[in-house]
């Protein structure tokens, strides 16, 4: 029998990489999951960027259905001089504004909830955007909505002033977001837990995401805002322990995406104009706009497949150059020799770029030791900053862990991911979706893994690919040669 639960909480540590979870760094969450069903074959969804994995969990489609596909795009409809900026919830009403019920018309989890008649809550110490991601009809749908961010950012104020009245205002965080996660575990342990008594509730933690970036992978920093999430957990947890019917309720601990430590910043604007290529980085330029990272997204101007083909042939002769991919191919190779295709990772959707360019990163250790390492393009983060968006492993990876009774704890060997998050949820409540997803509960069939290459002369890549179609997950991918 599916296991069931009375209701679900879920607690998702922004940028997590599960082998930093240790005694030393995360007391509470590493003694979590001794107690937890762990899965540690878990991929992200690709792009490993937060607001695109927001957007899998919430919805259980990846990015070829969901339609965020990136942090920041091109959007001249919603947004003209600049990338559209799924971080600000403005840019999302301005979008959904311009584009009608279809920029965010795949349904969400809380949609969901809603027609069955159960409620979903959400406190977010993250970006307004993600929490607008993760329920746009927040208030059609009576959910509990809170974002950090502002009573303006929340598409709930009302849920907004139920905090603020009880915990007074979130603390300023110029120089980190430890405070920011002490204070939203407070909001969901001390109000939403145990006077709004949802039955899906999510506790979205900013760190350690934005201290692996701005602090450093493994600095003293960092280490304490990893505490102050454990310790935010722990506090949710208490509180979960001491409702009606906790004995059946689920918790689900995990992160949205891994990081890889960077090791220096890679110009690539420079590198590209030299093959005659003007690059924007970040913003829309007048040949080639670039949304930055370990992996970068090439959006030209003119649509010219002939000098795509010349700039793909030039890039594999650099040393430099990770993953190739495009769109338009034949569903595991791109339209140019030696790439793979965009729909083998589910993110051929008509806002994707149709070039994609990955820096050549590896196993080698970060500036702090730690596993996994590569350059990084456009982004003003330390020596040692860490980075995602790519197919490194270490970006790929990520927690997902399932505290149940009935539930055996121990290692799951299944390749899973971001997909599967709402269907199990659902799946534990009893819930149907009110459309299909392309994602599985976690104990659904075992998807099939396989490893793809392709190349062209002396440049060869390689793509870890686990199940078929849209619910398929992505364990990694690079360069071979």
């Amino acid at each position: 029998m599916p296991p069931t639960a009375s209701r679900v909480l879920i607690t998702v540590f922004d940028g997590l990489r599960p082998d930093m979870v240790t005694p030393d760094r995360m007391p509470v969450l590493h003694g979590f999951l001794a107690g937890a069903r762990r899965y540690p074959e878990a991929c992200s969804v690709f792009p490993s960027l937060t607001r695109v994995c927001a957007t899998a969990i919430g919805t259980g489609q990846p990015p070829a259905v969901a339609g965020i596909v990136n942090n920041a795009f091109p959007d001249p409809a919603a947004r003209e001089g600049r990338f559209l900026d799924t971080a600000s919830v403005d840019d999302m009403r301005r979008a959904a504004a311009a584009h009608g019920p279809g920029f965010a018309a795949v349904p969400r989890l809380a949609d969901s909830l809603a027609a069955a008649g159960r409620r979903f809550a959400l406190v977010h110490s993250g970006s307004a955007g993600g929490a607008w991601l993760l329920d746009p009809r927040a208030r059609a749908n009576g959910s509990f909505v809170v974002s950090l961010s502002g009573r303006g950012a929340t598409e709930t104020p009302e849920a907004w002033d139920r905090v603020t009245e009880r915990l007074g205002p979130p603390p300023p965080a110029p120089s980190g977001k430890g405070p920011l996660a002490a204070y939203a575990g407070r909001a969901m342990a001390e109000v939403v837990l145990p006077e709004i008594r949802p039955d899906v509730a999510v506790l979205w933690l900013t760190e350690p995401d934005w201290s692996f970036h701005y602090r450093g992978m493994d600095s003293a920093e960092t280490r304490d805002a990893m505490r102050a999430s454990d310790a935010a957990f722990a506090r949710v947890l208490e509180a979960e322990a001491r409702l009606p019917e906790a004995e059946r309720a689920a918790v689900i601990a995990m992160s949205d995406h891994g990081h890889v430590g960077t090791t220096g910043r890679f110009d690539l604007a420079a590198e590209l104009a030299a093959l005659g290529v003007a690059a924007a980085i970040d913003r829309p330029g007048d040949d080639v706009s670039v949304a930055a990272g370990t992996l970068c997204w090439l959006w030209p101007r003119e649509a010219d497949p002939a000098r795509l083909a010349r700039l793909v042939e030039a890039l594999q002769e650099r040393p430099w150059c990770g993953s190739l991919l495009a769109a338009g191919g034949n569903g595991v190779e791109g339209p140019f020799p030696g790439t793979f295709d965009l729909a083998l990772v589910n993110a051929d959707h008509p806002r994707s770029a149709p070039l994609l360019v990955g820096m050549r990163g590896g196993p080698e250790p970060d500036p702090y030791g730690l596993p996994g390492s590569s350059p990084i393009v456009g982004k003003d983060f330390p020596p040692g900053g860490g980075m995602h968006g790519g197919l490194h492993r270490r970006e790929m990876a990520n927690l997902i862990a399932l505290r149940l009774a009935g539930v055996e704890p121990g290692e799951d060997a299944a390749a899973v991911g971001l997909v599967d998050i709402a269907p199990t949820i659902l799946a534990l409540l009893g819930v149907t979706p009110v459309a299909p997803m392309a994602g599985q509960p976690l104990w659904g069939p075992a998807r099939a893994a396989r490893v793809l290459e392709t190349g062209r002369g002396g440049y060869r890549q390689t793509l870890s690919v686990a199940g078929e179609g849209r619910g398929s997950v992505v364990r990694e991918g690079g360069r071979a040669a």
